[in-house]
């Protein structure tokens, strides 16, 4: 199960990181925030960052047991839930709209996910 999960994760991580480098105006255009040159290069500079998570979250598919795919998905999960808190507060202040909600709820339910199965005594 967790593999699935770690999988996904890795997968959504992809894509996330493809929409930030390559399509940074349509990412923020989903929220209801009109782009200009400025946020498209800190949008595309975050886009580096998730894309730098993909190879140490794929990595931790093969042995999830141990320490340092423990630590790898310890940092996914860290990640999922600051990357919502950030978000969440745009939401609160009006800088996004409504469409952040589900994407908000997903990432905290998957960073839960992730540190219950990898931290789950077997």
């Amino acid at each position: 199960m967790l593999k699935n999960i770690i999988t996904f994760t890795t997968l959504l991580l992809a894509f996330s990181a493809i929409g930030l480098l390559f399509f940074p105006s349509k990412m923020l255009a989903v929220v209801g925030i009109v782009s200009n040159d400025q946020l498209d290069f800190l949008l595309r500079t975050s886009g580096v960052g998730v894309a730098s998570l993909i190879p140490g979250a794929w990595a931790a598919r093969t042995s999830t047991a141990s320490p340092v795919s423990r630590a790898v998905l310890m940092g996914l999960a860290i990640y999922m839930f600051l990357s919502s808190v950030v978000d969440f507060h745009a939401f609160t202040q009006s800088l996004v709209n409504t469409a952040s909600i589900p994407s908000i709820a997903f990432r905290v339910l998957l960073g839960i996910a992730i540190l219950l199965l990898a931290f789950k005594k077997t």
